[in-house]
């Protein structure tokens, strides 16, 4: 049978203090040691969706802008069209008033050289008739 003296006393007292001793030497350095860890990477963990977050809302923010930016771009591009073709308009406008200016002043011109030379030959016209005559007579007349 097992006999209980005081050498079981003082083991169990040994245990005590010892388990005392390496509770305070290894074992709560060591789970301070994992705790600490564990709010790092909490903390690491926290970092990284806020950074995640604000990587996503400036992709978000430069996707928006981007796309204001290319509508801008297509509006403006549109107004230039617009522009252009109204530019277009003017410019064809003031040719064809400018051709239709340059047509009327050649024809009266024309016209006035054509009066001049009727004028001339109407003078003329009894001096070719004597001269016509007289060639076709062979006398003067």
């Amino acid at each position: 049978m097992l006999s209980f003296d005081i050498t079981l006393w003082i083991q169990i007292i040994e245990a005590l203090i010892l388990t005392a001793i390496l509770n305070v030497i290894l074992i709560k350095p060591v789970m301070q040691i994992f705790k600490d860890r564990e709010q790092k990477f909490n903390g690491l963990r926290g970092d990284i969706e806020r950074f995640t977050r604000g990587a996503e809302e400036a992709l978000q923010q430069y996707q928006q802008r981007l796309n204001e930016a290319r509508m801008e771009a297509a509006q403006r591009r549109e107004e230039l069209k617009q522009q252009g073709k109204a530019e277009e308009r003017q410019i064809l406008e003031a040719a064809t008033k400018e051709a239709e200016q340059l047509k009327h002043q050649m024809l009266s011109q024309l016209s006035q050289q054509l009066q001049q030379v009727r004028q001339s030959l109407q003078a003329q016209v009894e001096t070719f008739a004597v001269s016509i005559a007289q060639k076709l007579l062979g006398r003067s007349l």
